[in-house]
């Protein structure tokens, strides 16, 4: 088991079974109201979450701090991951970025045999935080799915697919005659806007 945690400048997170739980302890931030305090975190996407088997890579920047009883943090998270062409098919390495800035409200009721799991759960769906730590490995995961493109594409000049027999068009020309792409009868209309 790693631990790193309380060090300035460092990330706070954990290592159980080689699953990585992030954290940020709290005490700290609490004892400097409106300081803010810097953390990086740097690893394999695979090794933290579950939902990304295929590797990636994860850079997180975060700057935390306290003010009453609000949690603020603002940060950027680089991925980058494999992902599926929606017009070609094929895999590619696929990287994006986003920034974010979120408050958690702090509530004084104190944890009661919750595991770092169902805490991490409880930060990322209600934006609150119980106890000294900030879990926020869920609330990241859940910006990684939703930062990432709905259709992604390898380049923005990708050909896709032929409809007909399959071919990958940026690859080779299509065999097809043009008597082989067959139209639906609903779009025949549109032919006569030529």
């Amino acid at each position: 088991m790693r631990v790193d945690k309380e060090i300035k400048g460092l990330y706070n997170y954990f290592s159980f079974f080689g699953v990585w739980i992030m954290h940020i302890y709290l005490p700290e931030l609490r004892l400097k109201p409106g300081e803010a305090f810097d953390y990086s975190f740097e690893e394999k996407l695979s090794d933290c979450f579950d939902d990304f088997w295929d590797g990636g890579a994860l850079k997180l920047l975060i700057s935390a701090s306290s003010s009453w009883d609000k949690v603020i943090i603002t940060g950027s998270l680089e991925v980058s991951t494999l992902a599926v062409c929606s017009r070609c098919l094929e895999q590619f390495e696929h990287y994006f970025k986003t920034d974010f800035t979120e408050a958690f409200t702090i509530l004084k009721i104190i944890p009661v045999d919750c595991s770092p799991d169902m805490l991490a759960a409880e930060t990322a769906n209600m934006l609150t935080v119980t106890g000294d730590y900030l879990y926020i490995d869920e609330y990241i995961r859940q910006l990684i799915i939703l930062a990432q493109d709905y259709s992604p594409l390898c380049s923005s000049d990708c050909k896709g697919i032929c409809a007909s027999c399959g071919a990958d068009l940026n690859k080779a020309t299509c065999q097809c005659s043009k008597d082989d792409h067959v139209i639906d009868a609903r779009l025949m209309k549109l032919k006569e806007l030529n």
